[in-house]
């Protein structure tokens, strides 16, 4: 288990200008003056607040969902086959969800036995027609986007009996539980869907998760009752009402959860020395599998064509700077590429902050001076990351223009054409896998604006997708990340701590190492 009270080490020494441009301070007296109303719930009813910043537009069609608050917000309604989390205990690894049992029948044939007595929210009965039809809507070819799960090679769905299904590929795939345990299989009520439009449907949520929707207000709150029929439910379980309140800003989260207001909200460095000293607040950190990011659109300028260009961005960012300033001061999460721990390449070392050998490189390629006109900044928690590194760049001669945040709606629009510029944000892939951790840099990734195409790296990236041995494997692996070391198509920095205050009234909670999912059935209010 991993809930602990800070100290941990608390470096907020900055040794950088960019960084110190960058620093912040919060007192509890500036926290006080932040104050919004209240959240008032029902006194009979045991209710819980969770505090989300980003839009979420998309709470009915979870395939489409892009944003870290969409996926937690669709946890609480919709389930996987399988689970790769339990927020009971904190541990990761593959368990029973929709499906009680699995096994591979042959190489190219997983078999599920599915949970029996589940029932929809509406009342309609869980069972294999309902797998085969989730599944099958993604891969239609009129579906408009199912971004992260089209590249499953599945054939078929073949429904066995009212409890037991088949899922056939073309090949084999080695993560295939991992993928089923993500929002691309989540499982939807057939008929509900099957008289929506597509449109419709992204509103109109129908599952069978713990919580279902009975009040929203975009971009203020969404209100979930519990479902009573839940099968999920434990001895412990007692939360009538779970609200999802939007708040943009973190430190106005921070002190509506001080005051007693919410329960759960993110935290930033400045921000935990408040939440560890309030009486009836603690601080929770996770493991980290979410990468601060800022990649490359090739296109943008003539000069990102040139690695050598690309490599003297990474020598330019002080990683180690950015961690005192926004990890807690551990340098062990210095990333080296897009590759999380613990299958990254043991033979690379993170790029050392050289700004001496960025001129360097800047120079051999002419490209000294050379323009960025803007960083498209995708998620609020990804501005911190953008902005120091454009105070990098800028120290080595480069000319960086805006740093910005995308309005969510251009973003996903931008996003799915490629049309992004120079990008920064956090990207998280719950399977931590090394195909899944590097398909962000994939051009058969529908949504890719680096347009970093290496036909070597995609071959290579296509068999370690369909490979099951384990020495093959690593071969691939290590190969591909040393591909995106001495080619960058981004500046890989940190991985960003997971780190939330939470209301001492709550049990049952740890946060997902992702920030994509939430395990919303653990969770739990003490009422001694």
């Amino acid at each position: 288990m991993f809930k602990r009270k800070f100290p941990i080490q608390m470096n907020r020494s900055i040794p950088s200008s960019p960084s110190q441009l960058l620093g912040k301070t919060v007192t509890a007296l500036a926290l006080a003056g932040l104050m919004t109303a209240p959240v008032l719930a029902d006194d009979d009813k045991i209710s819980i607040t969770y505090v989300m910043h980003e839009a979420i537009d998309i709470f009915g069609d979870p395939i489409r969902g892009s944003t870290y608050d969409e996926h937690r917000a669709h946890l609480a309604q919709f389930e996987p086959l399988v689970y790769d989390f339990d927020g009971r205990t904190g541990e990761s690894g593959i368990q029973p969800g929709l499906a009680v049992d699995w096994e591979q029948t042959d190489d190219l044939t997983w078999r599920f036995h599915l949970r029996e007595g589940v029932t929809f929210h509406n009342g309609e009965p869980f069972n294999a027609h309902a797998v085969k039809f989730s599944i099958d809507r993604v891969f239609d070819e009129d579906y408009p986007g199912a971004d992260k799960f089209l590249d499953v090679p599945i054939t078929e769905v073949e429904v066995i009996d009212e409890f037991i299904v088949d899922i056939h590929t073309s090949e084999p795939v080695p993560i295939m539980l991992q993928r089923l345990s993500r929002n691309g299989a989540f499982i939807l009520e057939p008929n509900h869907y099957e008289n929506l439009s597509y449109e419709d449907a992204l509103t109109s949520p129908m599952g069978t998760g713990p919580y279902r929707l009975v009040d929203y207000a975009t971009d203020e709150h969404y209100t979930f009752e519990a479902y009573e029929d839940y099968w999920g439910w434990d001895e412990n379980s007692n939360i009538d009402e779970l609200r999802i309140l939007m708040i943009p800003e973190i430190s106005t989260s921070v002190a509506e959860l001080l005051t007693g207001n919410v329960d759960i909200v993110r935290l930033t460095a400045d921000l935990v020395g408040p939440v560890e000293s309030e009486e009836n607040t603690e601080v929770i950190v996770a493991p980290s599998v979410v990468r601060a990011v800022v990649m490359f659109n090739l296109t943008v300028d003539e000069c990102l064509e040139d690695a050598r260009v690309r490599q003297a961005l990474n020598y330019a960012v002080d990683r180690g700077a950015m961690i005192d300033a926004f990890a807690f001061g551990n340098r062990d999460l210095a990333m080296k590429t897009m590759v999380n721990p613990p299958n990254d390449h043991p033979g690379l070392e993170p790029y050392p902050f050289d700004p001496d050998k960025a001129r360097e490189l800047l120079a051999e390629a002419n490209c000294s001076n050379f323009e960025i006109p803007e960083i498209d900044v995708m998620q609020p928690q990804a501005m911190e990351h953008a902005e120091a590194t454009a105070q990098y760049w800028r120290m080595v001669g480069v000319d960086v223009g805006s740093v910005s945040l995308v309005d969510p709606a251009i973003m996903r629009e931008r996003w799915m054409d490629r049309s992004l510029g120079v990008h920064a944000y956090t990207w998280s892939a719950a399977e931590n896998t090394p195909e899944t951790d590097m398909y962000a840099i994939s051009d058969s990734r529908q949504r890719n604006s680096t347009h970093w195409d290496r036909p070597e790296f995609e071959e290579m990236y296509q068999e370690l997708q369909r490979t099951v041995d384990q020495d093959r494997r690593d071969e691939l692996n290590y190969a591909l990340q040393e591909m995106q070391y001495n080619d960058p198509p981004g500046t890989f920095l940190y991985l960003r701590p997971i780190v939330m205050g939470v209301s001492k009234r709550l049990e049952g909670y740890y946060p997902h190492p992702s920030m994509l999912m939430e395990d919303w059935k653990a969770i739990y209010v003490n009422e001694e």
